[in-house]
């Protein structure tokens, strides 16, 4: 948490250099990911002066509840900033995702009130897939140093049905990656 904090500082303490530098692609991470043992990576790509596209992948594995999981997404942002190039500036996109869940059912008994018989339910492994959209806006800083900080909120919907529910819905997005940016 501790190295976070310095990481953040550095890089609010570089905006006071904040002349943006022509960038052919960002790779960036996502690191309150970090804390929650995700591990989430974009590379963004200008297509023109006013738009790009992104691509990304994020994978985690909580050991303690078996769940692992891999996502990929994809979108394409339009810049709207009239004094800078893509990726520079304020943008909105459409967003596109795919997500797939691993996890461990354990083993379960249910009663038959009528019956009074028990049923059971061995032990086995699940795994779902899920496909969402969802828009996004926000704002990202590219320094002369290579440094890019993405700034972002938007609001998706997912679909993924599980053995038992469906677990589809409506989710906030709000983000954070930090990255270098390749001339």
């Amino acid at each position: 948490m501790k190295k976070l904090l310095v990481v953040l500082a550095v890089v609010l303490f570089g905006m006071s250099n904040m002349k943006a530098q022509e960038a052919n692609g960002v790779v960036k991470v996502n690191p309150i990911g970090f804390i929650f043992g995700v591990f989430n990576a974009t590379y963004e790509k200008p297509l023109n002066e006013s738009s790009s596209i992104s691509l990304g992948a994020s994978f985690f594995n909580w050991k303690n509840l078996n769940i692992s999981g891999l996502g990929l997404s994809a979108e394409y942002r339009f810049y709207f900033s009239n004094n800078s190039e893509a990726p520079h500036g304020m943008f909105a996109a459409p967003v596109l995702d795919f997500g797939s869940l691993s996890y461990d059912v354990p083993e379960t008994a249910d009663l038959n009130m009528e019956t009074g018989e028990w049923t059971t339910k061995k032990a086995h492994k699940e795994s779902v897939i899920s496909i969402g959209g969802g828009v996004k806006a926000g704002h990202q800083w590219v320094w002369d140093s290579g440094v890019a900080l993405d700034l972002y909120f938007g609001y998706g919907y997912r679909a993924a049905k599980f053995e038992d529910y469906d677990a589809s819905g409506g989710y906030p997005m709000l983000g954070l990656a930090i990255g270098y940016a390749f001339q």
